[in-house]
C-alpha cells in the first residue's frame, strides 16, 4: 500500500492498462452490435470475463504456489491490483486547472476518469464529478481489493480487480453495453454491496459521523450502493453530491445527497485529504492486526 502510494507508475505502462485494451478488443470481437438478441448478448457477456480471467487466475495460482518466496509475489500482485494513485494525481490536475480558470483543460483532464459526458459541465459539475469519482474508486478499487486480499489472497484480489476493469469497460450506462455488460455489473454489485458500505461507514466515522448518517437517513430506502457511499462521504465532508448526469447523450436523474453545501474547488483537496487519513487509519489497523496475529502464532 505504501509503495503504491509513492510509486509513480504511468497508466500506459501498467498491466491494468493492457487489461483495458484487451477488454475493448474482446468487446469488438464478441459484441459487434447492440442489435443482437438479448439472450445472445447475455451469454457472450457472461463468457467474455470468464475466458479472460480464468486462465490468468489459474496460471498465477500455480506460479505463486511454486514460488520460493510467495510473500514477495503476493505483494507484487497486490501492488498491481491496487492501482489508484493515478486517480489522485488526475484529481489534483483537475483542481489546478480550475484554480487557473482553465475550465476546458479541467474537463479534458477529468474525462478519462469518469464515464459521464464532460463537455458541458459547469465548474461545480466538474468538481462534483471529480470528487465522486475519487470517492467511489477509493472504496471500490482500493479498500475492497485490500479486504479481498486479506481474506482470500492475491489471486482472488487481482481477479476481482480485473472484473472491476471489465465492468468499467463494458459499462451498462452506455447504450452499447446495456445488456452485454449486465453479468459483470450484477456480480460486482453483489460483491461490493456489504464491504463498500462498511468501508464508507468507517471512513465517515473518522471525519464526521453525525453529518454522514444524517445524509444517509435522508436517502430513499431503495438507493444503490453508489448513492449510499456518496451520501456518507458527502455528509461527512458537508458537501452535496450526485444529481442529474449525462451518459451517452442520455440524462440520468439521481437523487442529490450528502451535505448542505455546494461543492467548490477547495473541496477536491479536502476529499483527497480525507482519503489520505483513511489510508493512514487502515495502515495502522493492518499493522495492529499483523502484530496480534504474529504474537498469537508465537
Amino acid at each position: 500500500m505504501l509503495i503504491e502510494n509513492l510509486l509513480n507508475w504511468p497508466e500506459r505502462y501498467h498491466p491494468l492498462g493492457f487489461v483495458r485494451l484487451v477488454a475493448d478488443r474482446m468487446a469488438e470481437k464478441v459484441h459487434p452490435s447492440a442489435e443482437r438478441p438479448t439472450l445472445q448478448q447475455q451469454i457472450s457477456g457472461t463468457l467474455a470475463p470468464l475466458v479472460l480471467i480464468s486462465p490468468i487466475a489459474v496460471i498465477l495460482a500455480i506460479f505463486t504456489s511454486m514460488a520460493e518466496f510467495p510473500l514477495f509475489f503476493d505483494g507484487v500482485l497486490l501492488l498491481v491490483a491496487l492501482q489508484y494513485q493515478p486517480i489522485i494525481d488526475r484529481a489534483r490536475k483537475v483542481q489546478n486547472a480550475l484554480s487557473l480558470h482553465k475550465k476546458v483543460l479541467a474537463r479534458q483532464t477529468l474525462a478519462p476518469m469518469v464515464l459521464r459526458e464532460t463537455a458541458s459541465l459547469s465548474e461545480v459539475g466538474i468538481v462534483k464529478a471529480c470528487i465522486e469519482s475519487v470517492i467511489l474508486r477509493f472504496h471500490q478499487q482500493y479498500l475492497f481489493i485490500i479486504l479481498v486480499f486479506l481474506v482470500f489472497g492475491p489471486v482472488v484480489a487481482l481477479s476481482l480487480r480485473l472484473l472491476y476493469e471489465f465492468s468499467h469497460s463494458w459499462n451498462v450506462k452506455l447504450k452499447r453495453f446495456s445488456i452485454f455488460g449486465q453479468p459483470c455489473a450484477n456480480i460486482l454489485a453483489l460483491l461490493l454491496w456489504l464491504p463498500v458500505r462498511i468501508s464508507a461507514s468507517l471512513c465517515a466515522l473518522i471525519h464526521n459521523i453525525s453529518g454522514a448518517f444524517k445524509a444517509l437517513r435522508a436517502l430513499p430506502s431503495s438507493s444503490s450502493t453508489h448513492q449510499v457511499v456518496l451520501a456518507l462521504q458527502g455528509g461527512a465532508l458537508g458537501i452535496q453530491l450526485s444529481g442529474p448526469i449525462i451518459y451517452d447523450q442520455n440524462k440520468k436523474r439521481s437523487t442529490k445527497c450528502g451535505g448542505p453545501n455546494q461543492a467548490s474547488i477547495l473541496d477536491i483537496n479536502r476529499s483527497l485529504q480525507a482519503i489520505t487519513l483513511c489510508k493512514l487509519t487502515y495502515w495502522i489497523l493492518s499493522l495492529c492486526i499483523a502484530v496480534v496475529i504474529s504474537s498469537l502464532a508465537q
